[in-house]
């Protein structure tokens, strides 16, 4: 039986699959089998998939109706998947040759450790890199991600799982396949935080390894199952999960109102209706920046006040979606965003965002673009230069 399982679940990634395929099968690990899903595609991916099926270390199976779901078919890989360790290579994303002969003895040694990742590159469609993927860790621990580590796994919930999911991109895992089972699988009702929520479950029931050198390339673009995903139900999602973690690791002592948190997480977002889901996302958030404030004394509390304070301003973005809000209400949003972020803008940024708070009472939510068009459109004109 081979030690590695790769499953490499694909939706209408054909740009990116072979280039997916072949960072796989030259690994210079070479004890895994490859598994490649595809999960009803409209392009020319299976086509791609069958140029493959000759090679000995490749299984294919092709659904008969999209799933609806990536985990969905991650929790179909592990089900065909021998081997002890699963990585779990997205379709679009590309790994470093000697990334499994990393990450294999790190799980062969060290029995507790659950799961072991690496940090990642991020890139664009045109594999440009564009900084490493975990850039916004920085401002919670500028060091943590710098080095590698092996860390319990509860107190790594307790002092990051609990803000953010620390892990960017799920192809810089690799886990032990009966970790995962025991966990409870993915859950097939998330669409997009599944991966989230698995991890913090994963690193609950031991140790949790790092490697600092970017070994992964997560890739960026329109195709994205985020990019392609309501921004209002990402972020539900997200704190969701995030809610979960600290109900699920916080000190008992610790939870106030612990009956909110039940009702909160009673109904996961998915089976929420948009209105209701942006309302509980943001008393939820709500729950999660006071017990942090309170309670992790891991990161610096200014940190995590802007760190928060950027959370509310995307899930007002999300509301104001949803039911657009009064002009009134609407001036009063841009006040609070241009005064909140005016240390940090260039002047060309200032500019624009001074148009845009002047231009909220008159041209309203609906119309909030043209501000910033008509702006555009002035610099023009004058034939002043536009920065970068």
């Amino acid at each position: 039986m081979p030690t590695v399982s790769v499953v490499v679940p694909n939706y209408n990634h054909a740009r990116y699959l072979q280039r997916r395929i072949d960072s796989i099968l030259s690994q210079t690990y070479q004890d895994f089998e490859l598994i490649l899903l595809d999960d009803c595609s409209t392009d020319h991916s299976r086509d791609i998939l069958a140029s493959y099926r000759e090679n000995p270390k490749v299984r294919i199976e092709y659904n008969d109706k999209n799933s609806g779901t990536v985990f969905k078919q991650w929790n179909k890989g592990v089900r065909m998947a021998r081997g002890r360790y699963i990585w779990m290579a997205e379709s679009d994303d590309f790994a470093d040759p000697r990334f499994l002969a990393r990450m294999v003895p790190i799980l062969e040694e060290q029995t507790e450790v659950t799961f072991a990742y690496c940090r990642s590159w991020s890139i664009g469609e045109d594999d440009q890199r564009v900084g490493y993927a975990d850039s916004y860790l920085t401002r919670l621990d500028a060091t943590h991600w710098t080095k590698d580590f092996v860390v319990n796994g509860l107190e790594e919930c307790r002092r990051f799982f609990v803000l953010c999911a620390p892990v960017p991109n799920a192809s810089s895992v690799l886990f032990r396949k009966d970790v995962y089972e025991r966990v409870g699988w993915a859950d097939e009702g998330f669409c997009v935080s599944g991966d989230y929520k698995v991890w913090a479950a994963m690193a609950l029931e031991g140790e949790i390894a790092y490697v600092a050198e970017p070994l992964n390339y997560y890739r960026s673009h329109r195709e994205n199952v985020r990019t392609r995903t309501q921004a209002g139900s990402l972020l539900a999602e997200y704190v969701y999960v995030m809610l979960s973690v600290v109900d699920r690791v916080a000190p008992r002592d610790t939870l106030i109102e612990k009956a909110l948190v039940d009702k909160l997480l009673g109904l996961p977002p998915g089976m929420r209706d948009p209105h209701n889901r942006s309302q509980a996302a943001k008393q939820s958030l709500s729950y999660i920046s006071e017990w942090n404030l309170r309670h992790n004394a891991h990161v610096r509390p200014e940190a995590m006040r802007e760190y928060f304070t950027d959370w509310e301003f995307a899930l007002v973005g999300t509301e104001f979606a949803i039911a657009p809000p009064s002009r009134w209400r609407f001036f009063l949003h841009r006040c609070r965003f241009y005064r909140h972020y005016f240390p940090g803008m260039n002047w060309k940024m200032r500019l624009v965002n001074l148009m845009r708070l002047f231009g909220a009472p008159l041209v309203g939510y609906r119309n909030r673009h043209w501000p910033e068009q008509t702006l555009t459109r002035l610099i023009r004109m004058l034939g002043a230069p536009e920065e970068n």
